[in-house]
Formats: structure tokens, C-alpha cells, sequence
């Protein structure tokens, strides 16, 4: 696509503004734009598409900004359908410092069913925002409602709304009082009022800013180990809420999670911080501040919402005793952890910070490629877990020659890991193509192997993390070995890819990662990106 929109601007230099010979003189926007507006007019991008019924798709500038980890500059736009914002939308224009394109990423709506005519005032909007039983005392003296498009989740339908933003709001000690009010916490500074524009009923109220003074606490994990973390007050009680990293977690007294409702009951003090219940905290924790910290991702949502985390948790068929049950998974929405028998007690699932960081980033992929959890895009799924779930388990050590690359060592009896990057075989993992194992689809199956095959895909980014140059000296850091996977799954990776696609891709995010090295350096570093996944046998 990039091609054939530079093959066609160069055709076409009407497309630039007068008197500029290249993209490299005018503003970003600018460059940008035009080349939004070719991507909507072109038939080499049917994404972009103009919407059934002839509607007017326009796209209104949000702002730009410099992406730390490639050195690029993306340009947000947001869609407008009927000049009303689709609430949720986005389109990032990626370009280097000359105003090339490097790529274009959309997430578009096209709302149906929806009368774009308001039958609600802005005036009764906020009149319905002040009279939501919600616990809440909000203060709308200055809030101006825009219209949106939006659609509700809960009830799968688009909705014409009104957004009341960044509205202050007190607690209603009289509702608190009374016993109607379900805010378990003290409510935030500002939230976001949601209002149907043809009915008037506020359809969710979305909180906006933390406004619990944080409490740390000193506690023991799974393993003995001594762990200071935040909590927040509530009721009389500490709670297990970190507000600054949005990470919040619950037990569920060995319910069955396919079953009963999560996430259960918050963590608290009194009685005490149980030992499953620090791990799974201070381990999320640690997850939150790898991906602000390496990867500049704003927690799983890369918009700073909150990570949930549920312990205790036993599928009844799949138990091989009383509350135990070796599995843990991303739901979706939230990660569940169950037990394993050591000895005579129970251990946690989230005792292992890779396990954790493991299921966070399905949350990930779930975000962004969303990757389809069978065959070779499931063994996929399961290689970039268990890629940043070693990866975050060796933090601090800047040599993966000598790094641990088993996940989840300590958990089982024998403190037997479920796998070993460096040697997939080991656990019956095939660790080069020729070996690739075909199983059919079904549980039985591992869903076409992506438990099994993810080996192969492990074993390329063992092969990257520890690739040296002539003189023994490692090619990549591991920091740049990590940003390259994160940018093929975030930015390039889609449902049905192949391993073959994340060769091509993740060489795609090395090249655009070390665009700026001088020649030799850039081509050693894609080079080795690229043989681990040929000695693989990837092609």
C-alpha cells in the first residue's frame, strides 16, 4: 500500500502543496493529510472506503507527536460521520523525518440504525447527567455536551450520544448513607457523562482521573519474599487498588470463573494481604511499569485502563483435586489465576512474574492484533506471551546469555517450568518447521497446536536475543529485541497471521526501529532479526 501511495503522489504532484517539491517541506499535518485523503480515494485501500449510502467520511486532525521507541512522527485523526465524531475512532499517519510514509493504521465505525438529528437538548443532557442515581454529586455549571457516535457495548448497538467530559463530581453522602449507592471506592475527580441524544438516559458514566490517596504496604508473596506495594482505603479497610498503575486485585474463594461472576471480592486488610494475593499485585505491578517504562504503553488498553486480576479460581472439570487447577487465562477482560498443590498447601499461579506478564500481554494482543487463537496465529498468540513473559521475568540482567528461559519454573511439583525457550524439545515442542506438528482444531487438539508449535516461534526469539557479531559480542540489546516484537504485533500482525508474516513484519518493525543507525550497524541488526527466523526454518 505504501508503495503504490508514493508511486501515485509522485504521478500526481498536484497532490502537494504549491510550490513544494517534496513532502519534506511542508508540516507533518500537511504531508499527512494528503496522504489520508489518497488513502480514501484510492482503490488500493479498500479499508477506507467510502460507507454505504453515500455518507460524508471526513477525518478532523487531533494532534502529532514523536514516537519514542522508532524516532517517528504519527498524525491522529479522528473519523466524523455526518461532521459527528464516532466516539472511539482513530487514524494514525506514521511518517519518518522527511514526511515519507511508513504506514497508515485505522480503527473505523460506520454507525447504523442511528438518526443523526438529536431529539434531547444539551440542556436536558446535563439535567439527565445531574439526575443519574449514581452515588455521585456532579458539578456541570461549565460542561458543554457534544454530540457523538457511540456504540454501546453492553447492549451491541450504535447509539447517537451526548459526551459530557472531564465532569467534577463529590460523593453523595446522602445516597452513601442510605445504603443506595453500589461506589465501593471514593468516586474519581472527573468523569465522562454518557447520554442517549434521543432518550435522555445516561448510558455509562466512565471515570477519568484517580481520587484515592494511595497507602503502601509490606508484605510476604508466595515465595517468603518481603514486597512493599500500594493499596487504597475503603470502608474502614485497606483494599488491593494501586490507583497511580491502575491495577487492582481480587480472590474468588475457589469459584468456578466460567461459571460465577468475576472478578469477585477485593483483596483486603483486615483480615490480611494474602500471600496469592500479593504476588498477583506487586507482579502486575511490575507488568504496568515494563510497558511505561520499555515499551511507552499506557497498561494493557495503551489508554491506562484498569488491569484486573482475579486468584483463587478453579475450573471445576478441568480440577484435579479439592481448589486446585493448574491453568491461568486473560478472559477478555481481566487475568484468573488458579493453584497447584505443593506439599501440603496450595501455590498461586501468579507467584511467577512470567506467568503474569504471560496472560497480560494476550490482553495485548487481544488490543491490537488480535490474533485468532488456533493453528499457526494461536501459536503465535502464545509465542509473543511467553516471549515478554521471559523477558520481563529477567529484567535487570542485560545479558539473555544468561538469562533463565523457562516460564513458569517453581509452580509445578520438581519445580518443573510448562516450557523452555532455549530448548523447546525439552517439553515436547518442535523447534524448527520441519518439525511443525499438525493437530486439529479442537481442545484435544490444542487447538491446532498452539501450545505445541509456538515452540518454533519461541526458539527465533531465543535465537534473536542472543545473536552475536564476529567478535561474541550480542547484536541486539534486549530492550531493542523486545520493542521489535512489540511493533510487529502492535502495529502489524493481524488475526489470521502466519509465522512467515511475523518473519516479514518483525524485519519491517527492525527496519523502521534502526532506520536512523549508520548503514553497517542497521543491516547487522536486521540481518540478525532475520536469521533467527530463518534458522528456524521460517520462510
Amino acid at each position: 500500500m505504501i508503495q503504490e501511495l508514493e508511486q501515485e503522489q509522485a504521478a500526481r504532484p498536484g497532490l502537494r502543496p504549491e510550490g513544494a517539491d517534496s513532502a519534506s517541506e511542508v508540516d507533518p499535518e500537511t504531508a499527512a493529510r494528503r496522504f489520508l485523503d489518497q488513502a480514501v480515494a484510492s482503490a488500493d485501500v479498500p479499508a477506507f472506503t467510502a460507507p454505504s449510502g453515500n455518507r460524508d467520511r471526513q477525518f478532523r486532525t487531533i494532534g502529532t507527536e514523536t514516537v519514542p521507541l522508532t524516532g517517528t512522527r504519527t498524525v491522529k485523526f479522528r473519523q466524523v460521520l455526518d461532521d459527528i465524531p464516532i466516539y472511539g475512532s482513530l487514524v494514525t499517519v506514521e511518517l519518518d523525518d522527511a514526511n515519507s510514509l511508513i504506514g497508515i493504521d485505522a480503527a473505523l465505525g460506520e454507525p447504523q440504525g442511528v438518526d443523526p438529528v438529536a431529539s434531547v437538548s444539551p440542556a436536558a443532557a446535563v439535567e439527565a447527567a445531574a439526575d443519574a442515581p449514581d452515588g455521585y454529586r456532579p458539578t456541570l455549571t461549565s460542561v458543554v455536551p457534544r454530540l457523538n457516535y457511540y456504540y454501546d457495548v453492553k447492549n451491541t448497538r450504535w447509539r447517537l450520544v451526548y459526551i459530557l467530559e472531564d465532569v467534577p463530581v463529590s460523593l453523595d453522602r446522602s445516597v452513601e448513607a442510605s445504603g443506595d449507592s453500589d461506589t465501593a471506592l471514593e468516586p474519581p475527580h472527573f468523569v465522562d457523562y454518557v447520554v442517549d441524544a434521543h432518550d435522555g438516559e445516561v448510558v455509562t458514566i466512565l471515570p477519568r482521573t484517580p481520587s484515592i490517596a494511595p497507602v503502601e504496604q509490606t508484605a510476604v508473596d508466595s515465595f517468603g519474599v518481603k514486597q512493599t506495594f500500594l493499596v487504597s482505603p475503603q470502608a474502614g479497610q485497606l483494599v488491593m487498588v494501586d490507583p497511580e498503575h491502575k491495577v487492582e486485585t481480587y480472590d474468588f474463594a475457589f469459584q468456578d470463573p466460567t461459571v460465577d461472576t468475576l472478578p469477585g471480592r477485593l483483596i483486603s486488610d483486615p483480615p490480611a494481604w494474602t500471600p496469592a494475593g500479593v504476588s498477583a499485585h506487586v507482579n502486575a505491578i511490575a507488568v504496568s511499569e515494563f510497558l511505561r517504562m520499555v515499551l511507552r504503553r499506557d497498561n494493557i488498553d495503551g489508554h491506562g485502563g484498569t488491569m484486573r486480576s482475579t486468584i483463587s479460581c478453579v475450573v471445576l472439570e478441568d480440577s484435579p483435586g479439592p481448589e486446585q487447577w493448574v491453568n491461568a487465562f486473560w478472559n477478555g477482560e481481566q487475568m484468573v489465576y488458579g493453584q497447584v498443590l505443593r506439599g501440603n498447601g496450595l501455590r498461586s499461579l501468579s507467584a511467577n512474574v512470567d506467568v503474569v506478564a504471560h496472560e497480560m500481554f494476550h490482553g495485548i494482543t487481544d488490543h491490537t492484533a488480535r490474533l485468532e487463537y488456533a493453528f499457526q496465529p494461536g501459536a503465535l498468540n502464545e509465542s509473543m506471551s511467553d516471549i515478554f513473559g521471559v523477558y520481563v521475568s529477567n529484567l535487570g540482567n542485560p545479558d539473555p546469555r544468561h538469562w533463565g528461559w523457562e516460564l513458569g519454573e517453581n509452580l509445578l511439583p520438581g519445580d518443573e517450568p510448562f516450557r523452555d525457550l532455549s530448548d523447546p524439545p525439552r517439553f515436547g515442542q518442535p523447534d524448527h518447521m520441519r518439525d511443525f506438528k499438525v493437530l486439529p482444531d479442537t481442545r484435544k487438539g490444542d487447538w491446532g497446536g498452539v501450545h505445541v508449535n509456538s515452540g518454533i516461534h519461541n526458539k527465533a526469539a531465543f535465537n534473536m536475543f542472543t545473536a552475536e557479531d564476529n567478535a561474541g559480542n550480542l547484536v541486539l540489546a534486549p530492550d531493542e529485541v523486545a520493542a521489535v516484537f512489540y511493533l510487529a504485533l502492535t502495529q502489524r500482525l493481524s488475526r489470521t497471521s502466519q509465522f512467515a508474516d511475523s518473519r516479514r513484519f518483525t524485519v519491517s518493525s527492525a527496519r523502521s526501529l534502526f532506520r536512523l543507525l549508520p548503514p553497517d550497524e542497521r543491516d547487522r541488526k536486521v540481518a540478525a532479526v532475520d536469521g533467527a527466523f530463518a534458522a528456524v526454518g521460517i520462510v
